[in-house]
């Protein structure tokens, strides 16, 4: 049984260096979805975007939906993880409740701090969330990831924010570190991580 990842791109980037980005995280013990959203322009067939927080669920929904008929007895439950870099963070956080109970685990990357509040964090808990960490390279990411972190606490979520002063808004280099770092406490009360 593997655990999942989704990971979800900023704006004008694509699944395939999300996926890439993961499976280095992961070191390929946990199965990737990557999803892709709308192609941002014609002019760049490799860049995509996210219309908003109800494209992103109902396309998260399709992917997890497929993933299971095709692949569901090799997935554990309840040990997913959300990842999403920039938009891919910004507009999980209007989705994401509705899936605590299969991705129960966040990784939020420049993005995701200002959309929080206590009762939209306890609706992520009481479906099942567990653990949320806000990775940051900007110091107005940090600075609202910590205040963020205290409504996801005060409505009974695990969090963490981790920085890397000066990387800048990128998933990769210092921050792709700092995530490295803390990906074992985000996943750290499941056992299919583990193994």
């Amino acid at each position: 049984m593997h655990p999942l990842v989704v990971a979800s791109h900023g704006a004008g980037g694509n699944p395939e260096g999300e996926c890439e980005y993961w499976m280095k995280l992961t070191g390929g013990r946990a199965f990737l979805l990557c999803l892709r959203g709308t192609p941002l322009d014609v002019r760049y067939p490799s860049a995509y975007y996210y219309r908003d927080h109800f494209a992103l669920g109902r396309e998260l929904k399709a992917a997890l939906s497929a993933v299971r008929q095709q692949h569901g007895a090799r997935f554990a439950k309840g040990a997913g993880l959300y990842a999403g870099f920039s938009q891919g963070a910004i507009m999980a956080v209007g989705m994401i409740p509705e899936f605590g109970a299969e991705l129960p685990h966040l990784v939020l990357i420049e993005g995701g701090f200002d959309y929080w509040s206590v009762p939209h964090a306890r609706k992520y808990a009481k479906a099942g969330g567990k653990r949320v960490l806000i990775a940051c390279g900007t110091d107005g990411c940090a600075r609202k990831a910590r205040k963020a972190a205290e409504w996801l606490r005060q409505a009974g979520l695990e969090a963490q924010v981790a920085y890397a002063p000066g990387a800048g808004h990128t998933p990769g280099g210092a921050v792709m570190e700092e995530v490295s770092a803390a990906l074992p406490w985000v996943v750290a009360d499941s056992e299919a991580w583990r193994r």
